[in-house]
């Protein structure tokens, strides 16, 4: 993945899922996902989280071992739900920057676990942002629509990433697709989501 082209596909995924999550109200923040450990609010923080990770990750900073584990992420804490989506945007900016360095794209990275290739690591967080913004979207409600190039990296990604991060305990097991399936709905499958979750009635 060359650099200007991983930039510009960090900043759309990164967007894809802020937007989701700016159109979330907070009386949806107790709902269930298709991250079955995960409500809507946990969810809006686990993006919070990546967002962080990100960031340190680009410019080489050493990762916070608190942030898996923090409820809220603590540039959230004290602050109300309602300020959540705004306060993630200024995070997303400065994730985006942070990848915009050439240096960014060198050598190895980390978001807390083993280093790996950087450019590896860039096209796992550009699908994940792009997961976790269809979880949050079909959670609540609201519509969504995947870029091509954006389903093409992430489909991609999780062909080749997908059994490594399984063996990790991090994914569950793969929903198997049609061959002719919709190429975004093949990338949940990878990730053990069924494409054909729906959020319960209220």
């Amino acid at each position: 993945m060359r650099q200007s082209t991983g930039v510009d596909l960090l900043a759309q995924s990164i967007d894809l899922a802020l937007d989701v999550v700016s159109g979330v109200s907070v009386d949806q923040y107790q709902d269930p996902t298709p991250c079955s450990e995960f409500t809507v609010g946990d969810l809006v923080n686990h993006i919070a989280m990546m967002l962080l990770m990100t960031r340190d990750a680009g410019t080489r900073a050493a990762p916070d071992p608190s942030l898996p584990t923090a409820d809220p992420m603590p540039f959230l804490a004290g602050r109300p739900e309602s300020d959540w989506a705004g306060l993630m945007a200024e995070k997303a900016e400065l994730a985006v920057r942070a990848w915009s360095a050439p240096a960014a794209w060198e050598g190895e990275a980390s978001v807390g676990g083993p280093p790996m290739a950087a450019t590896a690591l860039a096209g796992i967080l550009i699908a994940e942002f792009a997961i976790h913004a269809w979880d949050t979207a079909v959670a609540t409600g609201h519509p969504i629509n995947i870029p091509a190039p954006l389903t093409s990296a992430a489909f991609d990604t999780y062909a080749r990433e997908a059994p490594r991060i399984r063996g990790l305990g991090l994914l569950a097991d793969e929903v198997p697709q049609e061959a002719d399936a919709p190429l975004f709905d093949r990338a949940l499958g990878l990730t053990g989501r069924n494409p054909r979750w729906t959020r319960p009635t209220r």
